[in-house]
């Protein structure tokens, strides 16, 4: 595997500018095209979006050391309902897409990072979707609590409870019966 030379990371980290985001703010509306790609330095952002019952659907929490960014809009160039919120006061490199893309093309060291990156997570994504498709809500539940188990004491149940598609009365039997 190539190893990154000094004046390709000093190149990715021109495109980026450190922003401390406050807790509550929105780095990506709601059917909106992702206009920046972040990076979580320290912090952490949930996506989700809201369901015709205007219900909050939580996809995932990111904490430090994950990219903050949309997919679907990314991907397609289109509006997607993805809503990105930061959970606290978080340091974040932000980058404009234009710039990112732009540099894809330019920077070995840069694409194959990012390739990696989303490779892992795709990967992480499918085992996921699978135990959706599969799975209990209990295994979902213990396959959450295994991989991360720092959502449960950091974050609003809420939330986990809406990451594994229950209610959350239900995500308190699941957990009650575990103890």
């Amino acid at each position: 595997m190539k190893t990154a030379n000094e004046d390709e990371v000093k190149e990715i980290l021109s495109i980026f500018n450190e922003q401390l985001l406050e807790k509550g703010t929105l780095f990506k509306n709601q059917d909106t095209v992702i206009q920046n790609l972040g990076f979580l330095v320290s912090g952490s952002a949930r996506s989700y979006f809201i369901n015709a019952n205007f219900d909050e659907i939580t996809d995932e929490i990111l904490q430090s050391n994950n990219f903050l960014s949309d997919i679907i809009s990314i991907r397609t160039k289109e509006k997607s309902p993805i809503i990105i919120e930061i959970l606290e006061d978080s340091n974040v490199l932000v980058a404009p897409m234009d710039k990112v893309l732009e540099l894809l093309n330019l920077n070995v060291t840069f694409n194959i990072l990012l390739r990696e990156y989303m490779g892992d997570r795709a990967m992480q994504f499918v085992k996921y979707h699978l135990l959706f498709l599969n799975g209990t809500a209990k295994q979902r539940y213990e396959y959450l609590f295994a991989t991360n188990p720092s959502l449960f004491k950091k974050f609003p149940l809420k939330f986990i409870a809406s990451m594994i598609g229950v209610t959350p009365t239900q995500l308190s039997r699941i957990r009650s019966k575990k103890s």
